[in-house]
């Protein structure tokens, strides 16, 4: 059966009586290093329900561009990190539903469609809306229409906004039983899908110890700022292209209050191994919308750079 979005967009429904049920479309297993092509426009719309999701995960009209265009698989999304209120008690690493989702090489979103959302996050790809890159295979030119981007979902509200980051939870669920035994299988499954050598996983396990090490040195306040309430503020004027040197530790922990936040962005250890380096400014990082709330939040004197996208969720200081 067809169902018809709300929006005019055609949905196709796996059953005539459920119109949220999505068209199951075979799909095959990728791993790091794959090339594949994403789907057409009209085999994706196919696999999704009325809110434009395949297990609560959105297709954004950010990526009907990249429809027909080939990539190579980055890595698969075995665990993901979703911002959960800490009062919940709620681990946030949590894993996609069916875990059948990469991230390829490249493409972020731009926000174009999301009144332009700044955060430049990472897109997850279902597998269902790739195929294998075949010999023979030359860039197609994308036909998604204006009709079916505004078929697909940006907002949950007059307010609140809809998409792959606000949707983390709906998409993911908790990994079953105890928390360790399921990270150290995390760990081999990367290993074996070739999202990480054996080095790079010692270096995080190397990267985790100092952390600890630096808390049981300094204390748990090691990254606490001096200051009660405000914090201050520097407008440096950066733009695109801009080179810079990142402050040493030291000095960043001054402009931080007793809670690791310069007004409402926090600081993390793994922010101090980039302390008295150089980076290249991406871009400015203006506006962003709120993976917690959903709402737009605007930015001020806040970039994101090359040698990592020094993004954190904005609170009240």
């Amino acid at each position: 059966m067809t169902v018809v979005h709300r929006s005019g967009l055609r949905v196709a429904g796996a059953a005539a009586d459920d119109a949220t049920r999505a068209r199951p479309i075979e799909h095959h297993r990728f791993r790091a290093g794959d090339r594949v092509v994403v789907r057409p426009i009209d085999d994706i719309l196919a696999t999704l329900d009325v809110d434009g999701t395949l297990r609560g995960l959105p297709f954004m009209p950010e990526m009907l561009g990249l429809c027909g265009e080939s990539f190579y698989v980055e890595r698969r999304a075995e665990k993901t990190c979703v911002d959960i209120a800490p009062e919940l008690g709620v681990y946030p690493h949590r894993r996609f539903i069916d875990n059948d989702v990469v991230v390829l090489s490249g493409p972020r979103c731009d926000g174009r469609a999301h009144d332009g959302c700044k955060r430049a996050c990472k897109i997850f790809w279902k597998e269902a809306w790739l195929r294998p890159f075949e010999s023979g295979d030359s860039p197609a030119e994308s036909a998604a229409s204006g009709r079916a981007a505004a078929g697909l979902k940006t907002k949950s509200d007059e307010h609140r906004y809809f998409c792959q980051s606000t949707q983390l939870r709906i998409a993911t669920e908790e990994f079953p039983g105890r928390k360790k035994p399921w990270m150290l299988r995390v760990v081999v499954r990367e290993i074996h899908n070739g999202d990480r050598t054996v080095a790079e996983i010692v270096k995080l396990i190397a990267l985790s110890v100092w952390q600890v090490v630096m808390e049981a040195v300094h204390g748990k306040g090691w990254l606490q700022g001096p200051h009660r309430e405000t914090t201050p503020a520097a407008s440096l004027g950066l733009k695109p292209g801009d080179k810079v040197r990142i402050k040493s530790r030291a000095e960043m922990v001054g402009t931080l209050n007793q809670r690791r936040r310069n007004r409402g962005m926090s600081i993390s250890s793994r922010m101090t191994l980039y302390c008295e380096g150089q980076a290249e400014v991406l871009d400015r990082l203006d506006r962003m919308i709120d993976e917690r709330s959903g709402l737009m939040r605007e930015m001020r004197d806040t970039v994101a750079d090359l040698l990592a996208l020094l993004m954190r969720r904005p609170e009240a200081a």
